[in-house]
């Protein structure tokens, strides 16, 4: 055992130094000619050096960074999706550049959802595929958190949390394509703040419609009437809470890939922490936003 543990700490240590070599080269170029300073003929590493700010727009808000630059030909940005871009220059002008990436992989991803979803309903079997298995065993995991936590009586939102749960998961999946033109929908604060108004939304309404219109204002002004603001504040300050929790995590994960990646060069320790950020991180945030949503709604209409 100490000896198998000994060849494993032989292996990182050899990995780590393997890295910083590579790693030393790779930030500087040969250069072979006239020395600036000597004027004398000459073979030399010279230093390169990247902007880290520059990279880090470039790869986590490239629409952005191609529209600040101003460059004349942004159509070639559009990721063999020029039909659908042309639409967006339609309705939005010049400036759809700085949306056609979110848009574009939202659309892509609610078409995946939905031929997905189509998908599973066909293969439903009474003897069950390995699919229909997975899939079963996920909604009724959720299903029994939705019983345990609103009631049997309310078991119909399980649908919703399911494709609450789908939507963000797949979302922050997507990273780990190596396509041109993908991204996580979530990296952009628009999708967590939507999701998050919807979340607290559907709140408010099933709060509503089980209180009544009187009982749910009053609820406000509890214990005193002169709580009514700062209660309202609180319920704002649900969505900020969890759609910065979604968003912070999955856009600081993709700075710390870009900033680590930039410092190795692309040497291998990236392809880990895109593992790590994409399919561990995005599954643990997917559940935790999740959860916040199905908490609130137990707060308001659980009995």
């Amino acid at each position: 055992m100490s000896e198998k543990a000994f060849n494993l700490k032989k292996v990182i240590i050899i990995f780590f130094v393997i890295q910083l070599i590579l790693s030393f080269f790779l930030y500087k170029k040969v250069h072979i000619g006239k020395d600036a300073e000597t004027g004398k003929f000459s073979v030399s590493l010279v230093t390169e050096y990247e902007d880290l700010q520059e990279t880090i727009n470039k790869d986590i808000q490239p629409d952005r960074y191609i529209a600040e630059e101003k460059l004349p030909n942004p159509e070639q940005f559009t990721y063999n999706s020029k039909t659908i871009y042309n639409i967006f220059k339609k309705w939005f002008g010049n400036s759809a550049v700085l949306n056609f990436r979110l848009w574009r992989m939202l659309f892509f991803l609610d078409i995946f959802i939905i031929l997905f979803a189509f998908y599973v309903r066909k293969r439903i079997k009474f003897i069950p595929s390995k699919i229909q298995l997975l899939m079963e065993t996920f909604y009724l995991f959720l299903e029994d958190l939705v019983i345990e936590t609103l009631g049997e009586k309310r078991k119909r939102f399980t649908a919703y949390f399911v494709t609450l749960f789908l939507f963000i998961w797949i979302s922050n999946q997507v990273a780990i394509l190596p396509i041109p033109g993908i991204s996580e929908p979530t990296r952009n604060l628009n999708v967590p703040l939507g999701l998050g108004i919807m979340a607290v939304l559907v709140v408010h309404y099933n709060a509503i419609k089980k209180k009544g219109l009187v009982n749910y204002i009053k609820g406000y002004m509890e214990p005193l009437v002169f709580m009514l603001p700062l209660n309202a504040v609180g319920e704002v300050s649900k969505i900020i809470s969890i759609s910065f929790r979604l968003f912070g995590n999955i856009f600081g994960g993709a700075i710390i890939t870009v900033v680590v990646s930039g410092l190795t060069k692309y040497i291998i320790v990236p392809v880990g922490l895109n593992l790590f950020f994409t399919m561990f991180q995005g599954t643990i945030q997917s559940f935790v936003f999740t959860m916040l949503a199905l908490t609130y709604l137990s707060i308001e209409i659980a009995e």
